[in-house]
């Protein structure tokens, strides 16, 4: 159980890695209408618990829908090329997840220009200035670098992050996180970062220099502040100086100008029981499974 201090952040989730758990965990669950709901009512399952246990005020739900089609394919077309796009069926589920949180009154939002990582970027940017906290529930380390003094980074699991565990963990503050990745890229992403600079060299770097800019002022320094057996790197660093920032930008997060939540849009609105007893019908599931969900629903996330 997270203590009140934290509760009392604004629970921003980096919902599609829980909707694929559920997909690729679960066995199908098929109904008359769909071939399966496995993952929604996973999904599902892991709203309501969350909503139960932590009871947050404020929350927003974010999801990926920009593979292939995000801004920066624009920039790089190879970004994320090794990813496979989401079949019919996880799509519908995806939608089913969506419509569900719109019931129980709570803000949730997709782009298929930016992704998800850009709208917990806004969001929580936008608290920040209204002089809250959030509290971000990913396993995504890319989100490290929104964790500010106040905020907490948590997966859901027994790791919780705030702003200065991950600077004592990285050695730089985390803002700094896509300089890090800039320079040993992120094969996760197809994200290029210099040739042959792995993530221990790149740490040590970021240790050192504490951001890409300060390091590039000071290449030449290398061997003398870093060890004698970084010198080879200065000539990959300066070779591939355009590639590395490059990849910097990759993985920088976005501010998206026209996503206009601010903290008190993330409020929790009430629950819409009429609409919740036809969505759930309108799945498939079975009368008594509709029953049990419809009563344990008004008893557990009641707000």
């Amino acid at each position: 159980m997270l203590n009140k201090s934290i509760r009392d952040n604004v629970f921003l989730i980096d919902s599609t890695g829980f909707v694929l758990k559920y997909w690729f965990s679960m066995p199908p669950v098929e109904t008359k209408n769909f071939e399966s709901i496995a993952a929604f009512l996973g999904f599902s399952s892991f709203v309501i618990r969350l909503l139960s246990e932590h009871k947050p005020s404020h929350i927003s739900f974010a999801f990926d829908e920009s593979l292939g089609t995000c801004f920066r394919n624009e920039i790089y077309p190879d970004y994320k090329k090794t990813r496979e796009t989401a079949p019919d069926e996880l799509k519908k589920q995806f939608n089913l997840c969506r419509e569900f949180l719109t019931i129980l009154g709570l803000d949730n939002h997709a782009s298929n220009y930016y992704e998800a990582d850009d709208i917990i970027n806004t969001l929580s940017c936008n608290i920040r200035k209204s002089g809250h906290n959030s509290l971000i529930l990913t396993n995504d380390k890319d989100l490290y670098q929104l964790i500010y003094p106040g905020d907490i980074w948590w997966d859901y699991k027994n790791k919780i992050f705030s702003h200065q565990d991950l600077k004592n963990y990285l050695g730089f503050t985390p803002q700094n996180l896509s300089d890090y990745l800039g320079l040993m890229g992120d094969s996760v992403d197809n994200i290029p970062g210099a040739p042959g600079l792995g993530e221990k060299t790149a740490m040590a770097l970021m240790c050192e220099y504490k951001s890409l800019d300060n390091l590039m002022d000071n290449i030449d320094t290398i061997s003398d502040r870093v060890g004698k057996k970084f010198k080879r790197f200065i000539t990959i660093i300066k070779e591939n100086k355009k590639i590395i920032y490059l990849s910097k930008k990759l993985a920088t997060l976005e501010y998206i100008d026209d996503l206009n939540r601010d903290f008190s849009s993330l409020r929790r609105k009430t629950l819409d029981e009429n609409k919740l007893e036809s969505f759930l019908t309108m799945t498939g599931m079975k009368e008594g499974q509709r029953k049990s969900w419809l009563r344990d629903i008004k008893r557990l996330v009641k707000y």
